[in-house]
């Protein structure tokens, strides 16, 4: 058991599912409490921090991906079978599991010692994906600022994408640091 705790598979795969399943519960669980909304932006920049501290980069990365998937996927279903968490429109149930799956395979690559390009260009077109359903809803509520918002976020997501790529192999973004 020791062993297992030790290997590679465990801190690179297994431990993040774990973790990012145990923080999607806490996140519905907590998300009525009005401290936590209050605060919520302040804990999200709080942990993006850690995107800038190349030891953890990788492993925040993979956290990042898992948490994401599941939260795509959960809504999802549960708009599907009708409960309260769900209250997705009809595109957005469909897009959404695309997306969490897209999400949870880019995990499972990035869950390598060397990830491969693909991993992450991949999170970054499901990122692309939602960031232009989100500039299309609020086009559609007319709410310019958010389109604006939504059209650089899809931008600059669609670019990193296409730029991890194109990059060498031995140039990942994940392993600059």
């Amino acid at each position: 058991m020791a062993q297992w705790v030790r290997s590679e598979a465990w801190r690179l795969r297994w431990l993040p599912l774990l973790t990012a399943a145990a923080g999607l519960t806490a996140a519905f669980l907590l998300q009525d409490m009005p401290i936590v909304r209050r605060h919520a932006l302040l804990l999200a920049l709080l942990a993006g921090l850690g995107f800038f501290l190349p030891a953890v980069r990788h492993r925040l990365l993979i956290l990042f991906a898992y948490g994401l998937g599941l939260y795509f996927i959960v809504k999802s279903v549960a708009t599907w079978l009708g409960l309260p968490l769900g209250e997705l429109g009809a595109v957005e149930r469909v897009l959404w599991f695309v997306l969490g799956w897209l999400c949870i395979v880019s995990a499972l690559g990035m869950g390598r010692r060397s990830p491969p390009e693909w991993a992450v260009a991949l999170l970054m077109v499901a990122l692309g994906l939602y960031f232009a359903n989100f500039t299309f809803v609020h086009y559609a509520q007319n709410n310019w600022l958010q389109v604006i918002a939504g059209v650089g976020l899809t931008g600059a997501a669609l670019w990193h994408a296409a730029v991890v790529w194109a990059s060498p192999p031995d140039e990942t973004p994940l392993q600059r640091g």
